[in-house]
C-alpha cells in the first residue's frame, strides 16, 4: 500500500504530503543519505525541483535566527513576489504559498486567512500553475493525489456535498443535476418551513437578509441537512442558510431596502438645521464673519 498521499488546499494555498510509515530502526538513522522518515528525501527532491522552476530556496530566516533548533526542518522560497513556506515533521511536510502585495495582518501576507482570495490575479494563476508543476513531480515519485477537486460553479460545489454527505442518496457527481431534486423537500417537517411557516422545497427562489450587510438577497434552495438551506447566489457563488432566515418578500420588505440612510456627520446635520432656522439678518453676519463679499 502506498504510503504517500498528498493534497493541494487552493484556498489556503498549501501543499500537504502526509506520510504515517517508518523506516525501520529508524533510531539508528540520523543523516541525510539515510533519512529518518521516507517523506525526508522526497521534501528535498521537491524543493530542488522547485528551484529548476526558478524559486529562490534557503532556510527560514525567521527559525533561523529565533529557534536555531528548529532550522533543519524548515525552509523559505520566493519567486518573484510568490512566496513559501516549507516544514517537514513526523507525519508528513507542508509547503504553504503566500504574498506580501495585499495582505491585511500587520505581521505580513503568511498570517492571513484567505490567501488565495487576497492574491492578484496574475499571482494567483503564477500559484496555480507551479502548484501544478509539482502536483506532476510528486505522481511521477509515487505519490498519490487525494485533493479535493475545485469547482467553477456554484451548482458544482453544491453536488459536491450532495455527494460527500450521507444525508442524501446520491453517490457520484454524473448521476444527477440539481434540476432533477425539483419540488423536493426535507422529511423531516420541522426543518423544511420557512419564516412564514410555509414548506421549502428544492429549486424554489427565497429571499433573506445578509446578516454582515443587512441588505436583502435571494438565491434558488436546496436542502443541506438538519434546517439549512443552500443558496445558489448566481454562477459562481453560494451560501448556506438557516430555513427560518427564509421568507417570501412582501412589498414592505423592498421599500426597506430603497430606504436610503443619511450617512452626513450629526455635528453637520445639527448645524445645517440651525442655519436654516436662521435669520436672513444672521445669515449675512455668518457670511461677513466668513470674509465672503456681498453685493447688493
Amino acid at each position: 500500500m502506498n504510503k504517500h498521499t498528498f493534497s493541494i488546499h487552493q484556498r489556503q494555498t498549501s501543499l500537504r504530503l502526509d506520510n504515517n510509515e517508518k523506516l525501520k530502526n529508524d533510531h539508528l538513522i540520523r543523516n541525510f543519505r539515510n533519512p529518518k522518515y521516507r517523506h525526508y528525501p522526497i521534501l528535498h527532491r521537491v524543493l530542488n525541483f522547485m528551484q529548476t522552476r526558478g524559486f529562490e530556496v534557503g532556510r527560514d530566516p525567521h527559525i533561523q535566527k529565533r529557534f536555531k533548533c528548529l532550522n533543519k526542518d524548515h525552509w523559505y522560497g520566493r519567486k518573484g513576489e510568490l512566496e513559501f513556506k516549507a516544514e517537514r515533521y513526523p507525519a508528513g511536510f507542508r509547503i504553504e504559498f503566500f504574498q506580501n502585495v495585499v495582505f491585511e495582518n500587520p505581521n505580513g501576507g503568511y498570517y492571513d486567512f484567505d490567501k488565495y482570495a487576497k492574491m492578484p490575479y496574475l499571482m494567483k494563476l503564477l500559484f496555480i500553475n507551479e502548484s501544478s508543476h509539482i502536483k506532476t513531480f510528486l505522481e511521477s515519485l509515487g505519490c498519490m493525489d487525494v485533493s479535493t477537486p475545485q469547482y467553477k460553479t456554484a451548482k458544482e460545489k453544491i453536488k459536491s456535498y450532495y455527494v460527500k454527505s450521507w444525508h442524501h442518496p446520491q453517490n457520484s457527481m454524473g448521476e444527477f443535476e440539481l434540476e432533477d431534486l425539483h419540488g423536493q423537500t426535507s422529511d423531516q417537517t420541522y426543518n423544511n418551513t420557512d419564516n412564514d411557516g410555509k414548506t421549502i422545497y428544492n429549486g424554489q427562489i427565497k429571499y433573506f437578509r445578509d446578516t454582515s450587510t443587512g441588505r436583502l438577497a435571494r438565491g434558488t434552495v436546496y436542502h443541506n441537512i438538519n434546517s439549512m438551506w443552500w443558496l445558489v447566489l448566481n454562477k459562481t457563488e453560494y451560501t448556506n442558510v438557516a430555513s427560518f432566515q427564509l421568507f417570501d418578500p412582501t412589498e414592505a420588505n423592498f421599500n426597506m431596502r430603497r430606504l436610503k440612510r443619511d450617512k452626513k456627520p450629526k455635528e453637520f446635520l445639527q448645524k445645517q438645521e440651525k442655519m436654516q432656522q436662521a435669520s436672513t439678518k444672521e445669515l449675512v453676519n455668518e457670511l461677513k464673519r466668513r470674509g465672503t463679499k456681498l453685493t447688493a
